[in-house]
């Protein structure tokens, strides 16, 4: 891998993930953001790992309204 800034470390990203380190990958990749030629891979990941933390942060047992499912946005 190239130690540019500008290039993503998908094995610093996929490490941080798999750590469940989210915040840190998320600041990560927004910081190479800034900087990158690539912005739709870099968008891809955030996008991603904001998914995976609005299925971990969901409490379906929070509403009362049975009829509704919550995945179903």
């Amino acid at each position: 891998m190239k130690s540019s800034q500008n290039n993503i470390d998908k094995q610093k990203v996929n490490e941080l993930i798999s750590k469940q380190e989210y915040g840190k990958a998320l600041n990560y990749l927004h910081n190479i953001r800034l900087n990158s030629p690539n912005k739709k891979e870099v968008d891809a990941l955030i996008e991603q790992i904001n998914t995976i933390l609005r299925f971990i942060n969901r409490d379906v047992f929070a509403s009362t309204n049975l009829d509704m499912d919550p995945w179903f946005e």
